[in-house]
């Protein structure tokens, strides 16, 4: 009969360790260091166990830090984030296993060491498909570690995300002392130190001039009451009017060439939009300024199927007005209630460089901004957030900038307002916890474009990182079928 064999005292502070670590990395709560912690903590609890009903403590584990680091994912009430955070942590569980059946089992460390971190990113890959996009991305935890954060430009967002799991797994393998662990720790110590020097030397070596800027004012308003069952009131057309046109008095007044309000910072039926956008056009001619506005227009005529157009509008100093509706909208939050935009991004060259405007949400999927951004030189991303994201989603905004080499400009409604220049460093960054609501921030924001390899080879980068776990896990098989072979032989 197969005996249980208990857990000992170190896999059981492993796992409070790893525990405590896991949900103090992203979520509500980002603690950098913690995401260095919580991979080889769990990790060595995992190899520890030797039954499922031990396993299964991982699983909990996983899968209740989930639910109390993302207590209101969604926007959407406690329960329905909990139960939604309940099937995500499926995302997490999977490499654990995929370790547990495999790389335990693999003779030598280096190939051993690597099913984790690759499993990791390929899920993390496929992840990015779904309708929830790269939130809660590994990678985005090191947002203030600057010289780390630039290896991103280089190698993409999964590949920070790869380097921290290899960390993890490579922990674990020198404490266990398997065969080759040297080698494995080297390597990846080698490419650690390769990745902050190299960012170190970025930072150093190519400083964001001052000279080439643009003052840009990012506006958050005005307020809008929430009532109990999750609606805003409504702000009849001529008081929205009025704050418009005070607000960009104030932009302009300031000194601001360009002007960015936040997602949904107007609310009007569609009969009452032309009333704004001709009143913007107007101001822009008037002061030769650049206008970047959020609106949410309600379907009266039914042309939308009831559906409400969650968009920008981009006003240039001759008048003319651009157009753009949110293409990646957020599952529950948005869908349904929201017309999907055709994902035509608009962009425009300006005296102040080349400009792009995107909305919230969009800035969440690596793939599409890297896309219809190939020559932006300041993408702006009117937002939306609440308590539950407002931190992992301005993390994740500044990580496009680096990834790209833009700069990056964020007016957040309810949230953190961001600009970041190409390489992350932070310009602005204000919070409506502290400013309030009716704000004008002011920024100077560099117009030069910092060339990356990863701009320019993003999708074979990423593809090639999808790919990763695959071809370890069919490698260690092939491994292991050759070593049982010979050992019947």
């Amino acid at each position: 009969m197969n005996q249980r064999k208990p857990l000992n005292k170190a896999a059981w502070a492993m796992l409070s360790i790893g525990f405590a670590a896991y949900v103090f990395s992203s979520g509500s709560w980002n603690l950098g260091l913690t995401v260095w912690i919580w991979p080889f903590a769990f990790l060595y609890f995992s190899r520890q166990t030797k039954i499922k009903k031990q396993f299964l403590l991982l699983v909990a584990a996983v899968a209740v830090g989930q639910v109390i680091k993302w207590p209101d994912l969604l926007d959407s009430g406690y329960l329905l984030s909990a139960v939604f955070c309940l099937v995500w942590s499926v995302f997490w569980i999977l490499p654990f296993l995929a370790d547990r059946l495999l790389a335990q089992k693999l003779p030598g460390s280096f190939l051993s060491s690597l099913i984790f971190p690759t499993v990791f990113v390929s899920i993390e890959y496929l992840r990015t498909l779904t309708p929830i996009g790269s939130l809660g991305m590994t990678a985005y935890t090191q947002a203030r570690f600057l010289p780390l954060v630039q290896v991103t430009s280089v190698i993409g967002s999964f590949g920070l995300s790869f380097l921290i799991y290899w960390f993890g797994s490579v922990v674990v393998t020198a404490l266990e002392k398997r065969q080759g662990w040297k080698s494995a720790a080297g390597v990846c110590l080698a490419l650690l130190v390769a990745s902050i020097g190299f960012g170190c030397i970025r930072l150093a070596s190519f400083p964001v001039s001052s000279e080439n800027t643009v003052r840009v004012a990012s506006i958050v308003g005005p307020y809008y009451e929430k009532f109990d069952d999750g609606t805003y009131a409504e702000i009849p057309i001529e008081e929205t009017l009025q704050s418009f046109l005070s607000e960009a008095q104030r932009a302009a007044d300031g000194g601001a060439t360009i002007a960015c309000w936040n997602e949904e910072a107007f609310d009007m039926e569609d009969t009452e939009e032309a009333r704004l956008t001709d009143a913007a056009a107007t101001f822009a001619k008037a002061h030769d300024m650049i206008l970047i506005i959020g609106l949410e227009v309600d379907d009266t005529d039914d042309s939308e199927g009831g559906d409400s157009v969650n968009r920008s509008i981009l006003v240039l100093p001759d008048g003319s007005v651009t157009d753009y509706i949110k293409t990646n909208l957020i599952p529950i939050v948005e869908i349904p209630g929201y017309v999907k935009g055709s994902g035509e991004v608009p962009s425009a060259t300006t005296a102040q460089g080349v400009i792009t405007n995107m909305i919230c949400f969009d800035d969440t999927f690596m793939r599409f901004v890297r896309e219809k951004t190939e020559s932006t030189e300041i993408l702006f991303v009117p937002s939306w957030d609440w308590q539950g994201i407002k931190h992992a989603h301005t993390d994740l905004s500044e990580f496009r900038a680096v990834e790209n080499g833009f700069s990056l400009v964020k007016p957040t409604y309810g949230g953190i307002s961001t600009a970041v220049d190409g390489q992350g460093n932070v310009i602005q960054r204000f919070d409506t916890d502290d400013t309030g609501f009716d704000t004008v921030q002011f920024a100077d924001v560099p117009t030069t474009r910092i060339p990356t390899l990863y701009a320019r080879y993003g999708g074979i980068i990423d593809l090639a990182f999808c790919l990763s776990g695959f071809v370890t896990v069919a490698l260690g098989i092939y491994v292991l079928q050759r070593k049982n072979r010979a050992a019947h032989a």
